[in-house]
């Protein structure tokens, strides 16, 4: 849009600022200035008056005027000048293009035409460098100023003018007017604003003498209502090249007027004139009933009985505005509808819109619909001997618009720039919004004002404070990226499995992946506790996938299952996963599966090699690290074998449970030798490895023989071994085991003691007396003796 210095200096004084410091300012808080151009009326272009016009003998388009360009009345200093406009006429003061005048299509000169001398031009506003205002001569009124006959027109504001062309993001509504821009300087300048104050009528009828409003739906939008009479057909020539310069002058007083209210002040105005309204003679009169409805679209609407006057916010009867009015009773409507209601209902209804009124109201018009009324009253009605109604009606529903609370740290990190509470609370009251000063010296409550549809957020409001403090007031610091710790929980969680999967893989196991839902009454049948009933699933895909797993060693049955029917004898595989307890509590294992031969029958093993407990133990112990079995007295007896099944321990902590499979089991199967290992993976340690140093000094072997107990568990014998905290045993497990009828209770295990130093190499005395200190504790400890 466009506005001019002139113009703009009724709402704030821009006397001491530069245009480029209006520029600057404009840019600098998001308006974007497109263009500027200083206009200034031609030299020797002067206010004349015309004393007399006559037609021209010898054209019947041409008229003889005297035209007044310079003395006092009686005293006149008169030039003759032939016009051919057609609204010439006596009485009218002109813009006179003097003898030498240079213009922007002509130079002025002395003429003879047909036979009758001229003395000048008599110009339009195109003529002189300005937009087109009429079809003819420009005509002169005192809105530009005092007209005195021989002042040079470049010595009126109007005529001496700046132009600024700007360009408003969809968002600002609220710059999409003069008072709206004027509103932005005044905060970026710390200037006053001058509200409209138009003049108080007195002994005048009131507007409810000849006007009734009736609202039959609840409302959505605010609805005004002024009433006049006796209204000039000619707006001030001011605003007419206002109008011109933004290219929406029309023929029509009326549209003329409600272009003028939008652009001005940003209201929606509507004009209904004599022809809708229907009064008739003073003596019968009666009021004018207008009715505020919804239309079989939704959209709210007025109308005069059964006949549809406007639709708020789309459209206006522009047929009937168009053309003079004369000195025709007007109603006039300002109205205001939230731009989000009325944007989302177009978008329903695929309603026909009027594009100049759409777009300010889709954007957000000015709720204040008393600044209109003001503006007209005081610049255009009361200047034209106009009878206004006292009073007027309103319709108000305004949107509630919800407090935002500002961190003032906050708001100084984002910005860069530290800021004080009373700075920011300074400038959002000159912003218009509603500041609360809360206890908490670093919180401020600030409400945007109803006109600030674009503001819903805290970043909004830091927005508006970084506009006005302006970035270039922002220290410069260097841009620097940190990378944020994208270490989770989940993260580790899914490295950890992929970490024992590919140790599951080097030591060779198969990877499979189950449905994590499986069959209800296949698990019940192996002995495993299912999901209790009020838990169960409501809509299960299939029947044999009714409920979540509590064990993947099921699905891992029926791999090794599949597998060996198509003729795999050799089959080792590995799941991870989740699994569920019964009151659904999730938890992440892994499960290992070993079934028939370890490797299959190929030379040199003809007969292949069958996989037995320890070997597959050794193979889980390659993945999961080394660990010790206890004996596992409480597993389910008719699913796993009770000689071969044990608790796995890491740490002294049980994390899971090995076992060769029930021989009934793998009897109905049809597998043999399966061998079965779950572990729950939140039990095993996630860590990076840690580099150890590694002796370089000879390691050296020992073995004790001794008889003891039977029924003594290796891993007790594991445990007093360490308890001695001996340096130099750096390993220790068992080697041989011997029985025989003649031992009784008792049996013969050899154990093999690995020693080694980091300081020196072990000699025999050494060896021989760590030897000793091991076999003095197997005695004290669990009465073994040295065969």
């Amino acid at each position: 849009m466009k506005f001019t210095r002139s113009i703009i200096e009724e709402i704030i004084p821009l006397h001491n600022i530069t245009s480029q410091e209006i520029c600057s300012i404009l840019n600098k808080i998001g308006l974007e200035v497109e263009s500027f151009n200083a206009l200034v009326a031609p030299k020797k272009v002067v206010v004349g008056k015309i004393l007399e016009c006559k037609k021209h003998p010898d054209a019947t388009k041409l008229n003889i005027c005297q035209v007044a360009i310079g003395g006092k009345e009686g005293e006149y200093e008169i030039r003759q000048i032939v016009c051919g406009a057609k609204n010439a006429k006596e009485g009218l003061f002109v813009a006179v293009a003097l003898e030498g005048a240079v213009l922007p299509q002509v130079t002025i000169k002395k003429a003879t035409l047909r036979g009758v001398e001229s003395c000048g031009m008599l110009c339009s506003s195109s003529e002189l460098g300005f937009p087109s205002i009429n079809d003819g001569i420009i005509e002169l009124d005192e809105s530009i100023g005092e007209l005195i006959i021989g002042k040079e027109l470049s010595e009126y504001a109007s005529f001496n003018d700046e132009v600024y062309e700007i360009s408003i993001t969809p968002n600002r509504g609220d710059c999409m007017s003069v008072y709206g821009i004027a509103r932005e300087l005044s905060v970026a300048f710390e200037l006053e604003l001058n509200r409209p104050k138009p003049k108080e009528s007195e002994n005048t009828p009131g507007i409810g003498r000849v006007l009734q409003v009736i609202a039959q739906d609840k409302k959505e939008s605010s609805l005004a209502y002024l009433a006049l009479e006796n209204a000039s057909a000619n707006l001030p020539l001011k605003f007419l090249l206002l109008l011109g310069f933004n290219e929406v002058l029309s023929e029509g007083y009326l549209s003329n007027l409600s272009a003028l209210c939008m652009l001005y002040t940003g209201v929606i105005l509507n004009a209904y004139p004599q022809s809708f309204c229907q009064i008739r003679d003073k003596a019968e009169q009666e009021r004018v009933v207008l009715t505020i409805k919804k239309d079989e679209k939704g959209f709210e609407s007025v109308y005069n009985g059964n006949t549809k006057l406007s639709t708020i916010g789309l459209e206006s009867n522009t047929q009937e505005l168009n053309g003079s009015c004369g000195k025709d009773f007007i109603i006039l409507e300002a109205s205001y509808i939230p731009p989000h209601i009325l944007a989302q209902r177009v978008l329903e209804t695929k309603a026909k819109t009027n594009p100049k009124i759409f777009q300010r109201t889709s954007r957000g018009s000015n709720p204040d619909l008393k600044l209109g009324f003001d503006f007209l009253s005081e610049k255009v009605i009361d200047n034209a001997n106009s009878l206004v109604y006292a009073d007027w009606h309103d319709l108000i529903e305004l949107p509630q618009t919800n407090p935002i609370t500002v961190d003032i740290l906050k708001a100084s990190k984002v910005i860069g720039l530290k800021l004080e509470r009373s700075q920011v609370a300074t400038l959002l009251k000159r912003l218009e919004f509603k500041i609360e000063i809360p206890a908490d010296e670093t919180l401020l409550v600030a409400t945007p004002p109803f006109f600030r549809h674009d503001i819903t957020n805290y970043q909004d409001v830091i927005e508006e404070i970084i506009r006005f403090i302006g970035i270039d007031n922002v220290p410069n610091a260097p841009l620097s990226f940190i990378q944020g710790n994208k270490l989770n929980k989940a993260h580790n969680l899914y490295f950890k499995k992929r970490e024992y999967a590919k140790k599951a893989i080097g030591a060779g196991f198969n990877e499979v992946i189950h449905f994590i839902f499986g069959s209800k009454e296949k698990f019940q049948k192996y002995g495993f506790s299912t999901l209790k009933e009020e838990l169960e699933l409501l809509n299960p895909i299939t029947n044999d996938l009714n409920t979540l797993r509590p064990t993947m060693i099921v699905g891992l049955m029926e791999a090794a299952l599949r597998n060996h029917n198509n003729g795999f004898n050799a089959v080792s595989l590995m799941e991870i996963g989740s699994v569920y307890d019964e009151n659904r509590n999730e938890s992440v294992k892994i499960a290992f599966l070993q079934s028939g031969f370890l490797k299959e029958e190929r030379y040199p093993n003809a007969k292949g090699i069958k996989g037995e407990f320890y070997t597959f133990a050794d193979r889980v112990s390659r993945v999961i690290g080394d660990f010790r079995l206890e004996e596992n007295t409480s597993c389910n007896k008719d699913f796993f074998h009770l000689g071969q099944c044990a608790k796995v321990l890491r740490e002294d902590k049980e994390v899971g449970i090995i076992s060769k499979l029930h021989p009934k089991t793998s009897q109905e199967l049809g597998l043999e030798d399966v061998f079965v290992c779950e572990i729950t993976l939140d039990k095993l340690s996630y860590k990076n490895l840690e580099v150890k140093m590694h002796s370089k000094y000879q390691k050296t072997i020992r073995d004790l023989s001794i008889l003891l107990d039977k029924n003594i568990p290796y891993y007790k014998l594991q445990q007093a071994i360490l308890s001695l905290k001996i340096e130099e045993i750096v390993g220790s497990y068992p080697l041989d085991v011997y029985k025989e009828e003649s031992l009784g209770d008792k049996i013969s295990l050899t154990i093999r003691l690995e020693l080694q130093s980091s300081h020196k190499t072990l000699e025999e005395k050494d060896i021989v007396e760590i030897t000793n200190k091991v076999l003095e504790c197997l005695k004290q400890d669990f009465k073994a003796e040295l065969r």
